[in-house]
């Protein structure tokens, strides 16, 4: 795991937070315990800590469902001035097509295709790069509410 603070040329900071993992269901409370410590750490306000951290949980799952590899998944997250952003990148079998539009979600009862929708459902922002087999990144983000004015929740 890493951290960074940078500056940028208009004055701004952007915060980042680097984790590796192995495509192991067992490492998705390490990625969620450090995007709220990290989410905390730079005031984001719970709703929107609470519905990325849905949407990563969904990108992780399907690249530790569906890369089919053993190849470590990066997650990639940044605070700066007016976002939080994430990016959830395996190295993987990737997409043969990506979804341009927002997406239905499945019938009541379907076992299956509900990631991306939920994912785009809890972002203001997302986007998919996929190349068949070398992997896919999905990034996904909020826009800063103000701390302050936000209603507050307890993640846990």
């Amino acid at each position: 795991m890493s951290s960074q603070l940078l500056g940028r040329e208009d004055g701004h900071i952007k915060r980042t937070l680097h984790l590796t993992i192995p495509p192991d269901p067992a490492y998705a409370r390490t990625v969620r315990d450090a995007l709220i410590g990290f989410g905390r750490l730079n005031n984001i306000a719970d709703a929107d800590l609470e519905s990325l951290l849905f949407a990563v949980g969904e990108a992780l799952a399907n690249a530790i469902e569906h890369s089919a590899t053993g190849l470590d998944i990066e997650v990639f997250a940044e605070v700066e001035h007016d976002r939080i952003t994430a990016t959830v990148t395996d190295y993987g079998q990737g997409l043969a097509a990506i979804p341009q539009q927002h997406l239905p979600l499945p019938e009541t009862l379907a076992e299956r295709g509900r990631g991306l929708p939920i994912m785009q459902r809890c972002t203001d922002f997302m986007n998919v790069k996929s190349t068949p087999g070398a992997g896919t990144a999905i990034t996904m983000g909020r826009w800063r509410r103000t701390y302050e004015n936000a209603e507050h929740r307890s993640i846990s």
